[in-house]
């Protein structure tokens, strides 16, 4: 795995929960804390030297003997799917046609809204199209990275825009940071998913359905609470990941506005920031696609359980410090009674070296 994130934590903890050997490449930061990793690798910025990056990967796996490598971000997932001849070991991923459809996000919006999935109106941002924008607008990259642009961020950034001004700024800004924008309908809706492992017959091993009833200022859940999987939900998202060839592991992203069906916003072929929850609801997610991706033959485990919550609490707190629901004192206490009984993408008692950590650099960070 590449990267030092919450989501890479989360994952590291599950494999190796599972009986895996779990290794970290990363080009900065120190998951080593945790004792789910056995050991952690530099390697060079992937979005600066992307050759290098295959080249160090490759070593690694014939050095250490790595079954596996899954991408942190999608930048790695482009670069291991593309170049998965040159790695050595397995890349977990369908075809590499099929994973750009994927990630694409027109791509994406297009093949969903032809197997009956609702979706946000979505379309490229040209002249005559930014000259249109009346109202909210959400600016967002085609892929987050692109391997055919010339900008070395590792993830462009969605920004929502309330005027054809605004609207065409941030996408003359995105076109230099490299990426094709887009313009997506801006969606008052609250935020959920549909996470699931299939393997590459199609058979779902394991599926988990969040809602999301607090968000970062990321836009990205720093609440959420695992709920019934809609049915109905799911044989939509399958009839889409059997257009787009794909299994393994599928995040995939809704908004819901009131009185409306929900409409897919994303789709993460990759670990996600929530993962954790997943986790915790009796959905191992990463050990699923760990082991169909070796070729195990793997039994489906039993839809997580309802009710688990998740919680990113440094996240909340800064949430609750600009929202205020019914006032600052109430927002915060809300949100720290929210901290015990829920999974959180650091605090682990069998694991406690990443919150302790977190917690280190919060009070130097302060003080």
């Amino acid at each position: 795995m590449e990267g030092g994130a919450t989501h890479v934590l989360a994952a590291a903890r599950c494999l190796a929960r599972a009986g895996w050997e779990v290794g970290v490449a990363t080009a900065g930061g120190r998951p080593r804390t945790s004792r789910a990793v056995r050991r952690c690798h530099q390697v060079p910025p992937a979005e600066v030297a992307p050759d290098a990056w295959v080249d160090a990967v490759a070593g690694l796996v014939a050095q250490h003997g790595y079954d596996v490598v899954f991408g942190a971000d999608d930048i790695e997932v482009l670069l291991l799917s593309a170049r998965r001849a040159d790695i050595g070991c397995v890349v977990p991923h369908c075809a590499h046609d099929d994973v750009l459809r994927a990630i694409d996000k027109l791509e994406l919006v297009r093949v969903a809204e032809s197997v009956g999935l609702g979706v946000p109106r979505t379309e490229e941002a040209t002249a005559s199209t930014l000259a249109a924008v009346d109202g909210p607008v959400v600016v967002k990259a085609r892929l987050h990275w692109d391997p055919a642009g010339a900008g070395e961020a590792r993830h462009l950034l969605a920004e929502v825009c309330s005027s054809a001004a605004d609207a065409t700024r941030a996408a003359g800004a995105m076109t230099d940071g490299g990426g094709v924008p887009l313009l997506q309908e801006a969606l008052d809706g609250g935020l959920s998913a549909l996470s699931l492992v299939r393997d590459r017959g199609g058979r779902v091993l394991g599926v988990v359905q969040q809602r999301s009833p607090r968000l970062s200022r990321r836009r990205t859940s720093c609440r959420a609470v695992t709920v019934p999987v809609d049915v109905d939900l799911l044989a939509g998202v399958e009839r889409l990941l059997d257009e787009l060839g794909w299994w393994g592991l599928a995040n995939l992203q809704f908004l819901t506005v009131p009185g409306d069906r929900p409409r897919l916003i994303d789709l993460n072929g990759r670990f996600y920031g929530s993962l954790a929850l997943a986790v915790a609801s009796g959905v191992p997610l990463p050990d699923l696609w760990g082991r169909t991706a070796l070729g195990e033959v793997v039994e489906p485990v039993p839809a997580a359980r309802v009710g688990v919550r998740f919680q990113s609490f440094f996240e909340d707190l800064s949430r609750a410090r600009l929202e205020r629901r019914g006032g600052l004192v109430r927002d915060v206490a809300s949100t720290v009674a929210h901290l015990p009984g829920a999974a959180h993408p650091h605090a682990d008692l069998r694991d406690p070296g990443p919150g302790l950590r977190l917690l280190r650099d919060k009070v130097v960070r302060r003080g």
